[in-house]
């Protein structure tokens, strides 16, 4: 499959950043809308794997708003904050990076390793890093917001 080209959030290139997830078990990032389209991938991700991951990232956060029924609660009393989907050798963290989008990273190991765990640190690092950037494209996405 062919590399994407330079996919941004707004105006910033959030690659490099997605890159430095790479390693120590991580093997790929996605930052994905809420409505499941890629806003940046990590390098050797191709554009198809990219796309399919973010809508299905996605889809599993949407489903807040059925848990919200369940839990007889306003969707907003409970929103996602990260998930971990532990499979047999790899590990999905499915995390909120913002109101609109969010971050998605596939680490080699159970969910106990220590791969996670320091998967799941720098993840929640980034998206705190990289909040301003999101912030302005909420604003953008929801002007009365």
């Amino acid at each position: 499959m062919s590399e994407y080209p330079h996919f941004t959030a707004d105006t910033a290139d959030l690659r490099p950043q997605l890159n430095a997830l790479l390693g120590e078990g991580v093997v790929s990032a996605v930052l994905f809308s809420s409505d499941g389209l890629l806003l940046a991938a990590t390098d050797g991700l191709g554009r198809d794997e990219a796309e399919r991951s973010c809508a299905a990232f996605a889809s599993v956060a949407s489903l807040q708003h059925t848990f919200a029924e369940c839990c007889r609660t306003d969707p907003e009393n409970l929103l996602l904050r990260y998930q971990i989907m532990d499979f047999t050798r790899h590990t999905v963290l499915l995390m909120s990076a913002s109101r609109n989008s969010g971050l998605g990273v596939a680490v080699e190991g159970d969910s106990i390793s220590q791969n996670v765990q320091l998967a799941l640190s720098k993840s929640l690092k980034l998206i705190k890093a990289l909040g301003p950037v999101l912030a302005s494209r909420d604003r953008e996405i929801h002007p009365g917001a």
